[in-house]
């Protein structure tokens, strides 16, 4: 079973997925595609690529996103992850950031600390507000501090950020072999807060303004003949849309409410439509079972409460997949691609398997499974169980892969 992971768009809820995609790892379950929108870029970027090389602690870390609930009790607003926009202010901010970001947090006092010292340091930020200005924050200076790009080329499996390109008005995706800082603060430029962001002569926003949650983008789930589909979803829940509380709540509902209507009808559209065309089984992680009453006013906080309990109810969700569909998720590993050719390359045999593949494709189609497994066995050095498993896989997977025959056109027919 090969498994694909997407993540979508949403934050402050963010460390949400970061505590599923956690237990997920905890549980020993790889995903052979990552696609991300949003916040879930910052996500999978975390978790396949993490600067320091601990995936777990810095995912965990996604808590400390969150300011300190002395000061955000008092200035709602999360000023160490929105900068000051202006020339300025970004040389400003590079120069202070990494020691800052150094400052312990390990308790109560040293969070304190560590977030007073940061909103000073951001109240005399010298911004450059001005009239053709269309975004108040700079695009993220810190992403270099989290996410290693050189590291990212190296996971092990594809891995894709959406965007939209205003010149080819167009959904566009960034492999991992190409991106870079620049690719992440593009494709998550929201006006108003981030400008548009100009990269190679083209102008781009944020990807899940316009599609939250990307399914198969370029069908890479079906290249990568991906039978199973886990999706992290945390905008399209309807109970984030409710009354604001202030002028600021209601910008940020302003936002956040077509948001969640359109996550909900990507997920709609996919699981009906787009993943019997893609023939996946789509499970969705679910985070809304998880969420109290009492927690839903607060979930869209930039508090440190709120983030951190949001990263427990993300792991704790994350706990419960798995064991609702451990024999499912135990079983797949086995006969995943990666897994198949292994065992191919141990018994020698894999550039034969490839000499029979480039043969049946010049063919312009595919012989049959029960066909390609008799060729593939022939190669064998022996019987055992694994190498039979070995080459059926193979066999079905190149099967999946095979063009498919174009059906005749019914006006020409009557023609």
């Amino acid at each position: 079973m090969a498994v694909g992971l997407v993540l979508g768009g949403g934050a402050p809820n963010l460390p949400l997925m970061s505590g599923a995609l956690l237990a997920l790892d905890d549980a020993g379950i790889d995903f052979d595609v990552v696609s991300t929108t949003g916040a879930g870029m910052l996500i999978g970027l975390m978790y396949a690529a993490p600067k320091n090389g601990d995936r777990k602690a810095t995912l965990q870390a996604t808590r400390e996103m969150g300011v300190h609930d002395a000061i955000y009790n008092v200035f709602p607003v999360n000023y160490k992850i929105f900068h000051k926009a202006g020339p300025w202010a970004e040389a400003y901010t590079k120069f202070h950031q990494t020691w800052l970001a150094a400052m312990p947090r390990e308790n109560e006092a040293q969070r304190f600390m560590s977030d007073i010292t940061q909103f000073w340091m951001a109240a005399f930020c010298p911004g450059d507000a001005n009239p053709k200005q269309n975004g108040m924050c700079q695009p993220p200076p810190w992403i270099d501090l989290v996410v290693d790009f050189e590291k990212l080329k190296e996971f092990d499996g594809e891995f894709l950020m959406s965007a939209y390109c205003i010149e080819d008005e167009k959904e566009v995706s960034f492999y991992k072999n190409e991106i870079t800082s620049d690719h992440f603060k593009a494709a998550l430029a929201m006006p108003l807060i981030y400008a548009p962001y100009k990269m190679d002569g083209k102008t781009y926003l944020e990807g899940s303004a316009f599609d939250t949650l990307a399914f198969s983008p370029g069908e890479v789930m079906s290249q990568n003949l991906i039978d199973t589909v886990i999706y992290f979803d945390v905008l399209g829940q309807r109970k984030l849309i409710a009354e604001p509380e202030n002028l600021y709540d209601a910008w940020v509902h302003s936002i956040i409410n077509p948001l969640t209507r359109i996550a909900e009808m990507d997920s709609q559209n996919y699981e009906n439509t787009g993943s019997k065309l893609e023939k996946v089984e789509v499970l969705r992680m679910p985070f809304r079972d998880n969420i109290s009453e009492e927690q839903w006013p607060k979930v869209l906080d930039w508090s440190y409460s709120n983030m951190s309990t949001l990263f427990d109810i993300g792991y704790k969700t994350g706990e419960q997949f798995v064991e609702n569909y451990k024999e499912k998720l135990e079983k797949g590993k086995e006969n995943t691609p990666k897994k198949t050719l292994q065992k191919l390359q141990e018994a020698g045999v894999h550039d034969k398997v490839q000499d029979i593949v480039k043969t049946e494709t010049k063919k312009k189609s595919l012989t049959t499974k029960q066909t390609l497994e008799r060729q593939f066995k022939k190669l064998a050095k022996d019987d055992t169980q694994d190498m039979l498993n070995a080459f059926a896989a193979a066999a079905q997977m190149f099967e999946q892969a095979a063009p498919k025959k174009k059906q005749p056109d019914k006006d020409a027919s009557n023609a």
